[in-house]
């Protein structure tokens, strides 16, 4: 799961999951309903992913979200330092499956892979580092 995953066209998805099976899942996360009324971008992710879904809170009104599309239901409370938090959350409507054309399933995996890669090498290049910096004294 990557979250503003860059899709083919530079378009950022707030989540995109990949599951075992090779199928991609789109999230997209609205605020509220000036949110979702703004963004008139979302159905340029579709060609993208096999199920895409709207997560929103329990204060979002549930009807102006299209029927193409799941829905996720977040329970939001206030957490540590009274900072709004996700309690829980579930999935109400599950998505519809769109399978993905073959050629574009295997562009979109290289570019997960590759920008999971990326991620992950910036988290790890300091024990990189370290670990060339001990190999080469050793030597």
């Amino acid at each position: 799961m990557l979250h503003e995953f860059i899709l083919p066209g530079r378009r950022r998805a707030d989540i995109m999951a990949l599951t075992p099976k090779g199928h991609f899942i789109c999230i997209e996360i609205k605020s509220g309903l000036p949110d979702f009324r703004a963004d008139q971008k979302w159905q340029e992710y579709l060609p993208w992913c096999d199920q895409m879904y709207f997560a929103v809170n329990q204060d979002f009104p549930q009807a102006v979200l299209p029927d193409t599309t799941g829905l996720i239901m977040a329970a939001t409370g206030h957490g540590v330092e009274g900072a709004a938090a996700c309690i829980d959350c579930a999935i109400l409507r599950p998505s519809p499956n769109v399978p993905l054309p073959p050629a574009r399933r295997r562009q979109l995996t290289l570019q997960f892979a590759m920008q999971a890669a990326e991620r992950l090498g910036r988290v790890e290049m300091p024990q990189v580092e370290h670990a060339v910096k001990t190999a080469l004294r050793v030597e």
